[in-house]
């Protein structure tokens, strides 16, 4: 946990150098999950919102794509494995590929293990990339402006709040969550497919 602490601390020492150091380390492997969204957010209280946007959002997608090249490395065992879903995979996200990446890199959705999939169906690295990068460059100035307008409000309310109200603001969110991860998504992929 100190290492965390660490680069919060760089984060909030140097500014948009320190956020974009901070993003990459917290963006780099799934293995090593971080909370981005709690500097920049506290952050764009006393920054410029587009700024941290930027920087955060550039060290996010420099991070993420330690994933793309992990599915890159491991893709010949896995193609040997699973070649025909992943033939599938690879047809689908040519044509919505761009936009999915845009969407899971906007939203808390598992962005690192999607691009895992990318890896291994050696998909465009550019699009994949610009794609990264602008779905988390959008999704960080979301998050610090939100700082920006709400952070004094939020603080004087979290900190008055109970166990039990923490518990019930939490609910909605566990449930969307369990609700996204029991999606069938190559399913719906093909849907999309078929009414095109």
């Amino acid at each position: 946990m100190g290492i965390w602490v660490w680069l919060e601390g760089l984060a909030y020492s140097y500014g948009y150098s320190g956020v974009f150091l901070l993003a990459l380390v917290c963006n780099l492997t799934f293995f090593l999950p971080a909370p981005l969204v709690v500097p920049v957010y506290a952050m764009g209280v006393t920054h410029s919102p587009l700024l941290l946007g930027l920087s955060s959002g550039v060290g996010s997608a420099i991070g993420e794509f330690s994933s793309y090249f992990i599915g890159k490395g491991g893709s010949k065992i896995i193609m040997n494995r699973y070649g025909k879903q992943l033939d599938l995979t690879r047809r689908l996200l040519e044509r919505h590929g761009a936009f999915l990446i845009f969407l899971f890199a906007l939203t808390p959705l598992p962005d690192d293990l999607l691009l895992v999939t990318y890896g291994v169906i050696n998909y465009d690295l550019r699009k994949a990339f610009s794609a990264m990068l602008l779905g988390k460059i959008l999704m960080n100035a979301i998050v610090a402006y939100a700082g920006r307008y709400s952070f004094e409000f939020i603080w004087g309310n979290i900190v008055s709040l109970s166990p039990f109200q923490l518990m019930l603001f939490s609910i909605p969110v566990v449930l969307i969550g369990a609700y996204l991860l029991r999606q069938d998504w190559i399913d719906l992929l093909l849907r999309l497919e078929d009414e095109e």
